[in-house]
């Protein structure tokens, strides 16, 4: 007996081929199976034989015969789609809020990784960052780098093409009078611009950033300054010793770069600043990037700059530390180190939402798919009677696929309307810029039709399959309406559904009260109606900014006034430190990096922070250089009580200090971040703060900022008066995390819409093929509650299945997302019960509904109706 070729093979044969064109050509494929009997062979003749059926040019009448079996086939979906208003409306409802949420979360996962994708040189420009380490531990990383490193890696590595540096810096600029502070202003070398893709819009490429003087502005910049673009030629005052001339006006720094900024001054502007340096090997605080021959070198590059490190380590430059580079692409998604130019975006919480999204398509493809099936049983006998009046199984397929398409159709349709209508509010939610938009944008579309035609494919295939396979002599007899498989089928699809809702709830939980613990932990201090003022930024002015600080504290209606270098809530890049600072008792040597304030005397009281230990700096006279540390400096020192290095000597930047106190750790990253340890510097008589901290009384907060205003501008006439609030400022820094919390909760609710959805249409189905039995179970004298339980019970189960499955799996995702928080919550017990209790209350009040509707119809009613 000669070998079969495989179903599955000859079914996708008819399924794509013309029906006269399988005739023709389906017996030679049998002969090509007998005469090799190779699957695989086979296989490729099938894929042979395709190309011309598709191909194939049929005659006219062929072709007239085609299109109206295509017409008549999308006019009898467009019927059936009106006629089976709940069947449809759900699907429909279902599919399209999937489409919604996919494009909505692949705009934001598209922007997220389009970083740097602006810069033509992206694929070839890499910055290199130090690794610092206690033997073989890493124990922190810094994005800053020694800026001799630049010219020294450009001379030595064959791969390099160019170099620049970026030295971050905060300007105060005078302009007719006016003076403007710029704290993204940065020192680089000329060929950043070229490197970084900025085109000139006024000035010479060839010319600018060379000589010492140089700046450049952005666009925003130059008519913030000047009123216009064109500024070419215009001087700017630095301080009362230099100035600046503007050779170049360059568009604003794009949205998705990891390196914004308003100004630029020429490098060598602050070569004599850097190279007064006595060692070069000292200060660490330059950003540097480097431009390779070719992307495929970065290898080589790396390779070369390892043994560039181990060389330096040799030479005692750098003994702690390593050299180590990224992609510029990978730093926004990728990096999280120390002195990083803003806040970078996580790959986790990006991939993370680019899995829920994919979820949720999942529900939506998998509703479709149970309702098509469950709705099977009242189409059987359709497609039993279509077989028996001449249909082919081809012919019932392509009828029942059209329909598939006609609904997926419709559901992207309402989809764009959708998308067209919360668009901006969805931008503003998530923290899109302006420029993101989705009617000039292709690859949306193309992506929104990707995922059309894979829903179309995937729920339209197998359901087509099915109703086409139909034996009418079996359809007749009711057997398909008792199809265990199709029951089964059925209950695990909705299992499913089910799990995937009680992880996305779970998830939103765990979220929320992730959220609300960092917002309301105590953070170590109060940060509550505290106005953060920016100082003047104009050197000279200490004696000014005294005087206004006098005035503030001589206000009744003002608690506390206080100066200092930055404030809790801001990076490190606004911090100075150092390593290697021990106790002078300790003989072994510290690799952790120390983070330096500088502050009055009033900024612990204006800040309530907690002294655990010794005094603050206004309760002690007769030192010389006193310090104070937080309690983290005692952890990495080994100390275990903080009174034992009260007055004890540490030493650091050439100078004996004196620990004359101890406080509370405090945070100054937010809960997201572990404690640093800080050491608090008295502000010497000629510095100038960068901020003034003013904690208001219990009157109006406007009217008492509003006061401040116009202190502000009586003693500074030349400054704009720049503020914020502190607390506002803290909690901006998780902004991502309100983001994620609110995404995941819309995502969560879509999920459990759209599985309330298929829900809500398996019960009504459910209750309509069992309504014989419901009406006999009455005349029998059952109650109403005891058919509701029993109509319910299967559902019930079904939720209880879903959680047993979801939550083991639930609980491992859940602690490894809260593990990026250096304080995070526990996994309690009822988060994983809430969610479940919620769902299964959904699931029990919509079967609920439709079984108890049911139970009271009258008996003779539904038994004449079967």
């Amino acid at each position: 007996m000669n070998k079969q070729p495989p179903k599955y093979l000859l079914r996708f044969f008819r399924w794509f081929c013309h029906p006269d064109y399988v005739e023709d050509i389906e017996g030679d494929l049998l002969e090509r199976f007998e005469k090799h009997q190779s699957k695989w062979k086979f296989t490729w003749d099938v894929i042979r034989l395709l190309r011309p059926s598709l191909m194939k040019p049929f005659n006219k009448d062929q072709k007239l015969n085609y299109y109206n079996m295509l017409s008549n086939d999308i006019k009898t979906s467009l019927r059936i789609i009106k006629r089976e208003k709940l069947y449809s409306t759900i699907n429909i409802l279902g599919l399209s809020s999937g489409f919604v949420i996919a494009i909505l979360i692949l705009l934001y996962v598209r922007f997220e990784q389009s970083y740097e994708s602006y810069n033509p040189n992206a694929d070839k420009v890499v910055r290199i960052t130090m690794d610092y380490l206690d033997g073989e531990t890493l124990i922190d990383q810094d994005c800053e780098t020694y800026h001799i490193l630049g010219p020294m890696i450009e001379e030595a590595f064959p791969e390099v093409k160019d170099f620049t540096r970026a030295f971050r810096i905060g300007l105060g600029l005078e302009v007719n009078e006016k003076v403007f502070y710029e704290p993204t202003a940065y020192a680089v070398d000329a060929s950043f611009l070229s490197m970084f893709g900025y085109p000139l819009l006024y000035g010479d490429p060839k010319t600018a950033l060379k000589e010492p003087g140089h700046m450049v502005l952005t666009e925003s910049t130059a008519k913030k300054f000047y009123g216009r673009v064109n500024v070419i030629g215009e001087t700017i005052k630095i301080d009362e010793n230099s100035s600046a001339k503007i050779v170049g006006v360059v568009p604003d720094s794009p949205q998705n770069t990891h390196l914004k900024f308003n100004v630029l001054i020429s490098y060598p502007s602050m070569k004599s600043t850097l190279d007064q340096r006595d060692d070069p090997w000292n200060n660490n605080d330059t950003f540097t990037y480097f431009q390779l021959s070719d992307a495929e070198m970065y290898p080589n590059f790396v390779a070369n700059l390892e043994r560039l490190s181990n060389r330096l380590i040799q030479e005692d430059h750098i003994p702690d530390e390593r050299i180590v580079s990224e992609p510029i692409s990978d730093i926004h998604l990728y990096s999280d180190k120390s002195y990083e130019a803003e806040q970078n975006g996580s790959a986790t919480l990006v991939y993370f939402l680019l899995g829920v999204a994919l979820l949720v398509i999942i529900i939506a493809i998998l509703n479709y798919i149970n309702l098509s099936t469950a709705k099977a049983m009242d189409r059987a006998k359709e497609a039993g009677i279509r077989k028996v009046v001449g249909s082919s199984v081809g012919q019932l397929r392509m009828r029942f696929f059209v329909e598939s398409v006609m609904l997926n159709l419709i559901a992207g349709l309402i989809a764009i309307v959708v998308i067209g209508l919360v668009f901006n509010a969805y931008k503003a939610l998530a923290g899109l810029p302006d420029s993101v938009g989705i009617l000039y944008d292709p690859e949306t579309w193309l992506v929104l039709g990707g995922l059309i035609l894979i829903s179309t494919i995937v729920s339209g295939i197998f359901p087509a399959f099915m109703l086409g396979s139909f034996r009418p002599m079996e359809v007749l007899k009711g057997k398909f309406s008792h199809s265990a498989k199709g029951v089964f089928m059925r209950k695990s699809l909705v299992t499913i559904q089910f799990s995937i809702a009680i992880f996305l709830l779970i998830q939103t939980f765990t979220a929320h009260e992730q959220l609300s613990f960092m917002l309301n932990k105590d953070l170590g201090m109060k940060t509550e109606k505290v106005v953060v003022i920016n100082a003047p930024p104009v050197e000279g002015q200490t004696k000014s900014i005294q005087t206004f600080t006098k005035s503030l504290v001589a206000n009744p209606n003002l608690l506390s006034v206080s100066t200092s270098s930055t404030v809790p809530g801001l990076s490190t890049a606004t911090m100075s430190s150092s390593t290697n600072l021990t106790l002078d008792e300790e003989t072994r040597e510290l690799k952790n990096n120390f983070y330096f304030y500088q502050v009055d005397s009033s900024f612990f009281s204006t800040m309530q922070m907690e002294m655990v230990a010794g005094e603050d700096f206004s309760k002690i006279s007769n030192y010389e250089h006193p310090i104070i540390i937080n309690e983290e400096a005692l952890r990495i020192w080994g100390v275990a009580d903080a009174n034992q290095v009260i007055n004890k000597k540490s030493s650091f930047w050439g100078m004996k200090n004196t620990i004359v106190g101890v406080v509370k750790d405090f945070h100054q990253l937010g809960v997201k971040s572990s404690h640093i340890p800080i050491v608090f510097l008295p502000y010497g008589h000629d510095n100038n703060p960068d901020f003034i901290n003013v904690r208001l009384g219990s009157g109006p907060v406007i009217q008492q900022v509003e006061e401040l205003e116009k202190l502000y501008n009586e003693h500074f006439p030349n400054s704009s008066f720049e503020f914020f609030f502190l607390d506002q400022n803290f909690n901006s820094q998780y902004r991502s995390d309100l983001q994620f919390q609110q995404i995941f909760s819309i995502l969560s609710g879509f999920a459990i819409l759209i599985t309330c959805l298929g829900l809500f249409g398996l019960a009504s189905f459910t209750v309509a093929k069992r309504t014989k039995e419901i009406g006999i179970r009455k005349v029998l004298g059952a109650s109403i509650p005891e058919i509701v339980k029993v109509l319910s019970k299967d559902f019930v189960v079904l939720v209880t299945i879903s959680s047993l499955v979801a939550i083991p799996l639930t609980y491992i995702l859940v602690e490894n997302w809260l593990n990026q928080y250096s304080f995070r919550i526990g996994v309690d017990l009822w988060l994983f019960l809430l969610p479940t209790l919620f769902i299964l209350t959904i699931a029990f009040a919509t079967v609920f509904s439709k079984a108890f509707k049911a139970s009271k119809m009258n008996p003779a009613k539904s038994l004449r109706d079967e």
